[in-house]
């Protein structure tokens, strides 16, 4: 199975966020500055962007998607301690929900994780629920969660760009069924 990245930022953006580890920086200090980069960068996985909650009786029907729920940004800052040579590093998820319009005030819950990779092995997998909710009429949502503690030691010989933390909803079967079938084909 073929997995993408979505690239939220452009290269040089991304390194901008992520230059210093210690707050988010703009691209323009980055550059005026000569601070090494300790961060592990962080992206989402294409093919768990987004969650169809879907109705059992309508399987595979596009018209049976209760609401939809996409990861729409993150972005990461860290505290790096060099002697031991590990980050401990908070992220930050931006998430936007739709729905079919008429509905009445409701709340859901849904899993995403946070993954840590390098080389493309998977370290580390954790599991995290957001809450969200549609008030009454509401046809979208936004919502935003904050991770605050993600360790990464760090091999011996590696350095942040050989480590990424992906994140991205936890699929059932038939969820990342839809979203194969029907994401190329989403506006």
């Amino acid at each position: 199975m073929k997995y993408r990245l979505i690239r939220i930022a452009s290269p040089l953006a991304l390194t901008g966020l992520l230059a210093g580890c210690s707050m988010y920086d703009s691209v323009t200090s980055y550059m005026s500055s000569a601070k090494p980069i300790f961060c592990p960068d962080a992206a989402i996985l294409a093919n768990t962007a987004s969650l169809p909650a879907l109705n059992p009786a309508a399987e595979g029907d596009p018209s049976g998607v209760i609401y939809k729920i996409a990861m729409t940004d993150v972005s990461t800052r860290c505290d790096y301690d060099k002697r031991e040579k590990v980050a401990d590093a908070r992220l930050r998820i931006f998430f936007h929900a739709e729905r079919p319009p008429g509905g009445g005030e409701t709340s859901y819950r849904v899993p995403y994780y946070v993954a840590l990779t390098s080389g493309g092995d998977i370290f580390d997998k954790k599991i995290y629920w957001l809450e969200f909710a549609f008030p009454q009429h509401d046809v979208s949502a936004d919502a935003e969660a904050v991770v605050d503690s993600t360790i990464v030691k760090y091999a011996k010989d590696k350095t942040a760009y050989d480590y990424h933390l992906l994140v991205g909803f936890q699929l059932t079967k038939a969820q990342l069924d839809y979203n194969n079938k029907i994401g190329p084909y989403e506006p």
